[in-house]
């Protein structure tokens, strides 16, 4: 896989996990729809959703935000794959 198609599928992976945490936040708002037990998924899978404020989806300011936070959502996701990627090819023996 190249890293243009690894970028590709982690950004692709954490709109997803975004677009999926505000759906439920718009659907049900609230936060805890998205725990187990004492887990936050929301913050395990979307750390930069910290930023969010109260008038996410309502105020230039918040969607600006919102905006913002779902970037740098994509940019842990791609980062953490290619890093993922280049351990994964560095402890491979080569053929």
């Amino acid at each position: 896989m190249t890293v243009r198609r690894t970028a590709m599928r982690a950004a692709s992976a954490a709109l997803v996990v975004s677009g999926t945490v505000l759906g439920l936040l718009w659907r049900f708002g609230v936060w805890d729809i998205v725990q187990i037990g004492h887990t936050d998924l929301r913050v395990i899978l979307w750390p930069s959703s910290a930023m969010l404020t109260v008038g996410w989806c309502s105020t230039a300011r918040g969607i600006l935000i919102t905006i913002f936070s779902v970037a740098v959502n994509c940019l842990l996701y791609v980062g953490i794959s290619l890093v993922l990627r280049a351990c994964i090819f560095a402890v491979r023996p080569s053929a």
